[in-house]
């Protein structure tokens, strides 16, 4: 039985505010969408402020894509802001393109279990598998889905998600797919930070699989949606415009992008 992803997308009425410690690069992308779907972003990466912003939040997002010379200490203060209860996703951007990186967010993991969003190279890597990086963009990736299961049964992380043509997400001893949308939306620099975004807003007002599930179904009819724009720039825009304006019934529809799979 597929969850319910319109009682997902609806919770965000609420207005959770996320707070998120991510990229310069794509953070004004990620606070664009964290607004469109109805949430409140909230950005900051000095560590003398990530505790007290991270005990106001409803949810975190911790994304690795453009490490200062401060951000671990940042990411460690906001973990200990976080209240009890309160959910944070880790976006481990470009794990496996350094051993610093790997070994920071490697860290971050074994101090505390977290849901994990990555693509899949990046979640491979993480969780035992084979994949190539350059840069911070991931390449072949082999035992994605033996990756997934072990960083969630290890306790490294309570979800697990690797993103690319089809995304497949490990939760409670089960496997799940999304699919569908346009392939044009990863090729925008920082795409998948913003579903980082999505993603975090989501788990915060809902359940860990109906939230996950949600945010990727949305950004699927989004993209689909946005699909008709003439180049890159506009289409950026037309996703915006086209996720801002899903509601609970677009997300029933978008639950025939969902299926649950055998490992």
């Amino acid at each position: 039985m597929i969850p319910d992803l319109r009682r997902a997308w609806e919770a965000l009425s609420r207005r959770p505010l996320v707070y998120q410690l991510t990229s310069a690069v794509a953070a004004g992308w990620q606070a664009e969408v964290t607004a469109a779907v109805g949430a409140v972003p909230v950005l900051s990466r000095h560590p003398a402020e990530a505790r007290e912003i991270a005990a106001a939040a409803d949810g975190l997002l911790l994304n690795a894509g453009m490490p200062g010379t401060t951000s671990p200490e940042a990411f460690v203060e906001a973990l200990a802001g976080l209240r009890r209860g309160r959910p944070c996703l880790v976006d481990p951007v470009g794990y496996g393109a350094t051993a610093w990186r790997r070994e920071w967010i490697d860290a971050l993991l074994r101090a505390r279990p977290l849901a994990v969003k990555g693509n899949r190279a990046e979640m491979a890597l993480l969780g035992g598998g084979e994949g190539t990086m350059r840069g911070v963009e991931g390449g072949e990736a082999r035992g994605v889905a033996e990756a997934l299961a072990r960083l969630v049964r290890s306790d490294r992380a309570t979800l697990a998600v690797a993103t690319g043509e089809e995304d497949l997400l490990f939760f409670e001893g089960r496997f799940w797919t999304v699919r569908g949308g346009s392939p044009r939306l990863p090729a925008l620099p920082g795409s998948g930070c913003c579903l980082g975004s999505v993603m975090a807003a989501c788990l915060a007002v809902a359940e860990p699989l109906e939230a996950a599930l949600a945010a990727l179904v949305a950004f699927r009819l989004a993209s689909a949606r946005a699909d008709r724009a003439a180049g890159p720039a506009s289409f950026r825009s037309e996703f915006v415009d086209a996720l801002a304006s899903l509601d609970g019934a677009d997300l029933d529809e978008g639950s025939s992008l969902v299926e649950r799979i055998r490992p």
